[in-house]
């Protein structure tokens, strides 16, 4: 009795461990299966950081017809702007630096927009607070166009590398910038466009007798853009040297050396570039003391000055010079600070009106 009573609670025994066995093994599988799924998906269809980032998705509208809008993110110690075109293109200008947060700030600042594939990409210059995240953003996201700094040689594991090895990996077509590069809009209904004043030519500021930093930080793509009558200008971390150098050129023409004609869909089309009382402008180098110069804001004369920041950073930015040349020169500019606001949206509408609120 005592024997069959022992053989009976070893087979219940042998069958609840062959139960774990089971329940083991069909548990490695489903999660092996898993994580094979996650594995193709980041492979094959988007990178899983597309994913994570709707927890960082910001609240925003969606975006009016015949209206253009300009987001300087906030990215803390960086510099990311992205345009929404009236006519559905969309532009993104820098990628914040390396760290997860922006990443996913950036991320899911697109996802919020509903971004398809950008039209444009552009890498103002080389430093790491603005190329950190473009890869990211190249990688989930894509581009027709990537535009890139010139730069003869740079090293496999910086940020610029990542951006550039993005490029190709997804199939952007990369230019180099330079002035005149320009777009337009696809149809006369909400004509806009934008146009690059800066740098002249690849390699011009090395020709001067500047230090590495500032070499590089003078190849910034200077953009201008103009809708409606509004005009915005954004300087990347371009000196005072080198505003001093289109805003001469600008000068001695009139403007004519940044005039340039361009096919559009509708025919040829003048562009004519207007830098006196602009509506707009984005502080050079984060608000340094450095750019946003006295000849820049004399002749611009802005309206509006937007600055991309760090609260606390220790850099001192934005400096009391930059501000204060903008002050200087139009004493009623508003002033918008990423470090104090946080995430900037700017709307112009087709008549012209405009508004600057806050995202997030």
């Amino acid at each position: 009795m005592k024997k069959s009573i022992i053989a009976a609670a070893g087979a219940v025994f042998r069958g609840e461990k062959r139960k774990k066995n089971i329940f083991r093994a069909a548990f490695a599988l489903l999660l092996a299966a898993v994580i094979g799924a996650l594995v193709c998906v980041d492979l094959f269809v988007f990178p899983l950081e597309y994913i994570w980032a709707v927890a960082y998705e910001p609240d925003i509208s969606p975006r009016g017809e015949g209206e253009l809008r300009v987001h300087f993110i906030g990215v803390g110690q960086g510099d990311c702007t992205l345009v929404e075109f009236p006519d559905g293109k969309t532009m993104i200008v820098d990628g914040g630096d390396e760290r997860e947060e922006t990443r996913m700030r950036i991320l899911g600042y697109c996802r919020a927009l509903g971004v398809g594939i950008f039209d444009f990409a552009v890498l103002t210059h080389t430093d790491s607070d603005h190329a950190g995240g473009l890869d990211d953003v190249l990688n989930c996201f894509g581009s027709q166009i990537a535009y890139s700094p010139f730069l003869q040689t740079q090293e496999k594991d910086t940020a610029f590398a990542g951006f550039l090895s993005a490029a190709k990996d997804t199939g952007a077509e990369v230019r180099i910038s330079r002035m005149f590069e320009a777009d337009v809009s696809r149809t006369q209904d909400y004509f806009y466009y934008w146009m690059m004043l800066s740098p002249f030519a690849p390699g011009i500021a090395s020709s001067r007798d500047l230090s590495e930093e500032e070499s590089t930080n003078d190849l910034s793509a200077v953009i201008y853009l103009e809708y409606a009558g509004r005009t915005l200008l954004m300087t990347g971390d371009a000196s005072s040297a080198a505003e001093d150098s289109f805003v001469g050129s600008y000068l001695a023409t009139g403007g004519a050396a940044f005039e340039r004609e361009v096919t559009s869909p509708w025919g040829e089309v003048l562009l004519r570039p207007r830098l006196e009382e602009l509506d707009f402008l984005k502080a050079g180098h984060h608000g340094s003391g450095n750019s946003t110069g006295e000849a820049l804001v004399s002749l611009c004369r802005p309206q509006n000055l937007f600055i991309s920041c760090g609260a606390g950073n220790g850099y001192g930015h934005p400096s009391l010079a930059c501000i204060g040349n903008v002050l200087a020169a139009s004493p009623e500019a508003e002033i918008y600070r990423t470090d104090e606001l946080g995430s900037v949206m700017l709307t112009i509408g087709a008549d012209g009106k405009y508004s600057v609120s806050r995202i997030g």
